[in-house]
């Protein structure tokens, strides 16, 4: 009986054990529901939802940022989804959630959008 008991947990625990290392490996690779878009599709929608002409494209400047639902801007990084710096207060995010994304400057417009990174949703406007 005893041989039992100590031969169920010695699988489990090694079951248990693999499953972990198969978890660990997991939170190491993208997974293609949750691959970030290209600050290219971020300037594109910006460019087909507001309907600006392909004239402003020429002055576009873009930035990986994390931005918190009460407008607070961070540095980020996008392949680490790093929180970095405080950089600057913006208008908050219309879902008032926190955000990472693309903040697209359009200097020939004075206008700034902020790209959600999954969705490609415009979350913030300045």
């Amino acid at each position: 009986m005893i041989k039992r008991v100590l031969l169920s947990l010695a699988i489990a625990s090694v079951i248990t054990y693999f499953v972990y290392l198969g978890l660990m490996d997991s939170m190491t690779r993208s997974s293609p529901n949750y691959l970030s878009i290209s600050n290219d599709t971020a300037v594109s929608i910006i460019f087909k939802n507001e309907n600006i002409s392909s004239d402003h494209l020429k002055t576009v400047n873009s930035e990986y940022v994390y931005i918190k639902g009460n407008g607070e801007i961070y540095e980020s990084k996008k392949d680490t989804n790093f929180i970095g710096n405080y950089v600057r207060k913006n208008s908050p995010t219309i879902t008032t959630g926190n955000h990472f994304g693309w903040e697209i400057n359009l200097p020939a417009l004075n206008q700034t959008y902020y790209v959600d990174h999954l969705t490609g949703e415009i979350i913030s406007t300045n």
